[in-house]
């Protein structure tokens, strides 16, 4: 697991191990095969069943090895892995096939509706991965593999869970020396929780021994082990001896800390006093004054206070004490995630998620999102980002934004463009592309804007500038309600600089072909409309005036622009506007006149029916009068 990023939009911040990383880079995936763990002759296995059929089906329930094994695969094929969404209304969109990859799809985050189609289109789809020399591996359970409707069923390699011994030895022995491993592995009570122990468990009794620093068992195994069992016999305890109605504030303090740790002291205690408040807990006599400091207050708790800031003395206790309310307390479920709510900062936040995703309840994120997108949108964007790329809830979140997409409210329409523009489309453009275009279609100002701020994020990366701009241009040429916002993302988008003053959908070169045909496509419908012929206009006169500056490729805008020009009526608009520009222009030095002899020679050549328009020098301009009437 890992975290989406240090920051989501707007600045929120999630420090949580929320999502499981889905862009692969190659120090990740050496660190993964490092530590893989296969049971007998199941990675050579599907190794070769890639090799001899470009596919592989890898079938266990999830928490035996998939991912791991998957990207093992793809490691040992010398090939880059990357995973697969796919997106329900355009299954097809979904299967990229670029070059030398190693495709990954987990059905499990797919609709289970979609799978019977999904399969029909899976054999021809591994026929193009292997003329591209790539490869698909599927992560499957016995129930999801039935439901694909496979012309051609690759091998089927069913997962054993590798053994949680050499799970954790071969975890523990990148931070420790073999010996050292070895040691914790030969411990009794080690030994005797692996035993029971899944994969996971195993890297996560890992995780507790790295984080307790000690080289040995003998050091500090008592503290690891109960981290390990989430400090339940501690807080059992604890709260059994904490049932008197003195005590609450205790109880209060106790959960201001779990949620707002390494916080200051006030804000932590400010916490803990609107729960009070929340729960009809009284104050401790005195306010302050009287009774017990901070830090007997704070070890009662066992916390302490360092430098201003509040912290456990316990490692990963504040996590442990949330999931023993949450799941002891039930009834108090509802007030506990009301206060989260209500409270700043972004540990509120990062709970919040922690607790949906641990204990499987994506209502709790939905719900968080509906509230804040009334009254801080910054946060709902951040916290329905990492939800929307979660493993456990991003299935769920995405098929949400989906609905909401589709539905009428303006205060959520707007967070769910934001989601499409920010981090999640770096994984999960198709879904994005999908979600916007249904918020294209809303006649709200407001929801019309954020879906054009969505699209110029998405146009300054490089990766997705193409198929965004391709989605543009797809609701500008159509007849639906998209298109006027179509329309006006095209002509806005046109006249984006990126952070260096370029222009952002400027190609880098002649020979981004499908760049220039998409710009050239959009170019032409926008001067058409009357609801954007004046705005397309004076785009397409900065594009011009960024080329004869030389801020721009001359060769790239002429092709640009002779391209738009499809037909004697696309002349009829460009060719007018190219001429008045080149002559309404001051006399600074700048050869604008040049660069409208080249556009008129190109388009001249492009269009037979008007072969008048190719002056073959500037001198020829001054004798043309033709573009004046």
């Amino acid at each position: 697991m890992a975290v989406v990023g240090s920051v989501i939009n707007g600045g929120v911040h999630f420090v949580g191990k929320l999502t499981v990383p889905r862009q692969l880079h190659p120090e990740d995936v050496k660190k993964m095969r490092a530590v893989y763990a296969p049971r007998g002759e199941t990675l050579s296995r599907a190794v070769a069943a890639v090799r001899s059929a470009g596919a592989v089906i890898l079938c266990a329930e999830p928490g035996n090895g998939r991912r791991i094994t998957a990207v093992s695969v793809a490691a040992d094929l010398d090939l880059t892995p990357r995973w697969l969404v796919i997106d329900e209304e355009d299954i097809r969109a979904s299967l990229y096939c670029d070059e030398r990859m190693a495709y990954l799809l987990d059905l499990r985050e797919s609709d289970p509706e979609v799978l019977p189609a999904l399969g029909r289109e899976l054999t021809g789809y591994v026929a193009h991965l292997r003329e591209a020399g790539s490869c698909l591996v599927v992560l499957a359970t016995e129930e999801e593999r039935g439901k694909l409707d496979l012309a051609v069923e690759p091998e089927i390699i069913k997962l054993v869970a590798s053994d949680a011994r050499e799970v954790f030895l071969a975890h523990l022995s990148r931070s420790y020396s073999r010996e050292e491993a070895l040691s914790w592995a030969a411990d009794d009570r080690i030994s005797g929780a692996l035993v029971t122990a899944s994969p996971q468990d195993a890297v996560q009794l890992t995780e507790h021994v790295c984080e307790s620093g000690h080289r040995t068992p003998q050091q500090g195994v008592d503290d690891v082990l109960a981290a390990y069992h989430n400090w339940e016999q501690r807080l059992r305890k604890w709260f059994e001896d904490t049932e008197k109605d003195e005590q609450g504030y205790q109880r209060a303090l106790l959960l201001a800390v779990a949620t707002m740790e390494n916080s200051s002291v006030a804000e932590v205690f400010a916490a803990a006093d609107k729960l009070c408040e929340t729960v009809a807990i009284p104050y401790f006599p005195g306010r302050g004054l009287l009774g017990p400091g901070i830090s007997a207050r704070l070890g009662a708790v066992d916390a302490k206070h360092t430098n201003g800031r509040v912290e456990f003395t316990r490692p990963r206790y504040g996590t442990a004490v949330l999931d023993h309310v949450w799941e002891d307390r039930p009834f108090f479920q509802p007030i506990l995630t009301t206060w989260l709510k209500e409270l700043r900062g972004d540990q509120p936040a990062d709970i919040l998620l922690r607790l949906a995703t641990r204990h499987n309840q994506p209502h709790l994120v939905l719900d968080t999102v509906l509230d804040w997108s009334e009254r801080d949108v910054e946060r709902a964007v951040g916290m329905l980002t990492a939800a929307a790329m979660s493993d456990e809830l991003g299935r769920a979140t995405r098929s949400r934004m989906y609905e909401w997409a589709r539905g009428n409210s303006e205060s959520l329409q707007p967070v769910v463009a934001a989601v499409c523009g920010g981090p999640m489309a770096d994984e999960f453009d198709q879904i994005a592309l999908t979600r916007l275009r249904h918020l294209a279609r809303r006649d709200s100002e407001r929801v019309r804007g954020a879906v054009i701020s969505a699209l110029a994020q998405l146009v300054t990366r490089p990766r997705l500038r193409v198929r965004a701009l391709a989605e543009v241009v797809r609701w500008a040429r159509s007849t639906g309600r998209a298109r006027h916002t179509g329309l006006r993302a095209f002509v806005e988008l046109t006249a984006l600089r990126s952070g260096e003053e370029r222009l952002a959908l400027m190609p880098n070169s002649i020979h981004e072909r499908t760049l220039i045909d998409e710009l050239a496509s959009g170019w032409k419908v926008s001067l058409h409309a009357s609801e954007s012929a004046d705005e397309a206009k004076k785009a397409a006169v900065s594009w011009l005036e960024q080329a004869a500056l030389g801020n721009a490729s001359r060769e790239v805008v002429n092709r640009v622009m002779v391209a738009t020009c499809q037909s004697s009526m696309d002349v009829a608009v460009l060719a007018p506007l190219i001429w008045r520009w080149a002559r309404a222009a001051p006399e600074d030095g700048v050869d604008r006149e040049g660069l409208c002899v080249e556009l008129m020679r190109g388009i001249g050549q492009q269009d037979g029916l008007t072969p008048g328009i190719s002056p073959l020098s500037t001198d020829d301009i001054e004798k043309v009068t033709l573009w004046e009437s």
